[in-house]
């Protein structure tokens, strides 16, 4: 009969990539590596928008890879937006009334049936860059309108074969599709309200980027205050606005500190390397231990890696590291994170204020007595 000691040397040994954890971290950072590596070496128009596709898949709290239908349907998705974007820059032109009343009927739309439980919180990113950002790099020149678009379609069509690389390299599965976020307790009146809200926090910044020649400096400060405000909870909601002033704060010390540290070796291949040295360190921070996939802190690590890509990607491809200091735009696009930042905060809590006091006041009026 075998002893304990005879038992434990004959029980095979544990390997680090049987942790579910260490599996999510060398997955993220092969997915943003090789979407890195890619888009930096073809260096299309506006290619710094593949990381930033690739970076949110990875940070769900799943293990699995996309089926190649959902990932078609996504893609096709994506560019179909993108080609609604550049439709709608014609009555922006010409009937900017009339076009900006369009864009936000879909955006309400949209946030509608996601409250209504129909639609996955990623149709929100869909629709968001797609059916705004395409029109507001439009404004000035509809050729460039037409030219994001473009590269847009370029990073979906490259999207999914990075996925679909990293997880082939740290196999995990596959999910035909993502479920649909989860329907809102209440009344069609208080899912309406909940959509109104990243509506009401989104047109102000939509109408300032129109009268903007530089878009690039409010790219990511204008998708996150959608993602915040989306949220039916009210503690969630408040969390998440600290969680995006912290992203933007890690984004912008982590943008500084890439920048220099490829400076000691302006190359290709050192702006790689680097990049995979910040992605392993920000996936420590996102995936947590244990049964829970995910940190509770992971929405301002994951988004500032995003922001982190916003501020340093536009300056790196067009200097073609070179290792030329920064220019004004890279500073002025961290003011300018910070200042969304900000208002993003404000209207959040405002429009929840606001609402609770009409709220207060409906009450207030249905027991008075007639």
């Amino acid at each position: 009969m075998p002893t304990d000691a005879a038992a434990t040397v004959a029980a095979p040994k544990a390997r680090a990539l049987d942790d579910p954890r260490a599996r999510r971290i060398l997955r993220f950072t092969i997915g943003v590596t090789l979407a890195t590596a890619y888009c930096t070496y073809v260096n299309w128009p506006f290619s710094f928008l593949l990381p930033a596709l690739v970076i949110p898949f990875l940070a769900l709290p799943i293990s699995s890879a996309p089926s190649l239908p959902y990932g078609l349907w996504i893609t096709t998705k994506l560019i179909a937006f993108a080609g609604l974007g550049t439709l709608l820059m014609l009555p922006l032109h010409s009937y900017q009334l009339f076009g900006f009343a369009v864009v936000a009927l879909i955006l309400f739309v949209n946030f509608y049936l996601q409250a209504e439980g129909k639609i996955t919180s990623l149709n929100a990113m869909i629709v968001i860059v797609g059916i705004t950002l395409v029109p507001a790099f439009g404004e000035s020149s509809m050729d460039v309108g037409v030219e994001f678009a473009k590269g847009m379609s370029q990073c979906a069509l490259a999207m999914f074969p990075v996925l679909w690389i990293a997880f082939a390299v740290v196999p995990g599965g596959v999910f035909p599709r993502l479920p649909n976020a989860p329907r809102i307790e209440g009344t069609p009146a208080d899912r309406a309200i909940l959509a109104l809200r990243p509506v009401l926090v989104l047109l102000p910044l939509f109408a300032y980027m129109l009268s903007s020649d530089n878009n690039i400096r409010y790219l990511i400060g204008y998708y996150q205050p959608a993602m915040i405000a989306q949220h039916a909870k009210r503690t969630t909601a408040r969390k998440l606005t600290l969680d995006l002033i912290l992203a933007t704060l890690i984004g912008a010390t982590g943008g500084l500190l890439m920048w220099w540290l490829v400076k000691l070796w302006p190359s290709w291949f050192w702006f790689v390397l680097v990049m995979a040295l910040f992605s392993v360190f920000f996936a420590t921070r996102i995936f947590g231990k244990g049964p829970a996939p995910l940190t509770p802190n992971y929405y301002r690590w994951s988004y500032g890696l995003t922001t982190l890509v916003f501020i340093v990607f536009p300056d790196a491809l067009t200097q073609g590291f070179t290792g030329d200091d920064a220019n004004m735009k890279f500073y002025e696009r961290i003011v300018d994170y910070a200042i969304v930042t900000s208002y993003s905060v404000i209207a959040v809590l405002l429009f929840d204020a606001v609402v609770d006091r009409m709220r207060a006041l409906g009450r207030r009026l249905a027991r008075r007595p007639q």
